[in-house]
């Protein structure tokens, strides 16, 4: 898969402005048109704007996802992707909450349970179960490629998602590895939506 190849639309600005460096991350302002004073790391900045979409009948929610999210699901709830899906919202909740102190234990995070709970209803069993076999497979030890963030949006009428996409967020320069294109073509093969954004400064606010 090329970065270059047509991608599922997003449908928000990647312009950013006002790079800030701070430590080893680059910030910069939340703001599409460069407005205001709120500044984030690139994957924030993609995600909030994401959730300030506006679409009638619709609203927008997203989440991060670490690079051992497959890991900490395995963990806490097994690899059994049809017994996954078939869990509730309270049933993923309370089983999350048993788990966290293992998670945190063995430096493992998941996402909000409702966040989980769209990602798994998004994959479907079939799927998810491929993606799980992938990223638990030995072959797969000390790799990962997970895109940066999982962004979705519900329909207000039925509850259910409508939108979905995996989203890899690169700065200008920042190079995609083989295992993170490898990644987004994997997904996308899969009949899910996966690409790399990939934010543009504005020469005039480089610092």
């Amino acid at each position: 898969m090329k970065e270059t190849e047509v991608k599922p639309s997003l449908r928000i600005s990647h312009i950013v402005h006002g790079r800030e460096s701070r430590g080893n991350r680059v910030y910069y302002l939340v703001d599409p048109k460069g407005q205001g004073t709120l500044s984030a790391v690139p994957e924030t900045v993609v995600l909030r704007r994401w959730r300030q979409r506006r679409f009638d009948g619709y609203r927008f929610y997203g989440t991060r996802l670490s690079a051992t999210i497959w890991r900490a699901v395995s963990k806490a709830l097994g690899q059994n992707a049809k017994q996954l899906c078939s869990m509730s919202l309270a049933e993923l909740t309370q089983a999350i909450a048993r788990k966290r102190p293992a998670l945190r234990q063995a430096f493992l995070a998941l996402p909000a349970p409702e966040a989980l709970h769209t990602l798994f209803a998004v994959c479907g069993p079939s799927r998810l179960q491929a993606i799980l076999n992938k990223h638990l497979s030995a072959a797969h030890a000390g790799l990962s490629g997970v895109p940066d963030l999982f962004v979705y949006a519900i329909h207000l009428t039925t509850g259910k998602p409508a939108i979905a996409r995996f989203v890899e967020v690169k700065k200008p320069e920042e190079p995609v590895s083989q295992v993170q294109l490898d990644e987004i073509a994997f997904l996308n093969g899969l009949g899910l939506h996966a690409r790399v954004l990939r934010l543009k400064e504005r020469a005039s606010t480089l610092k």
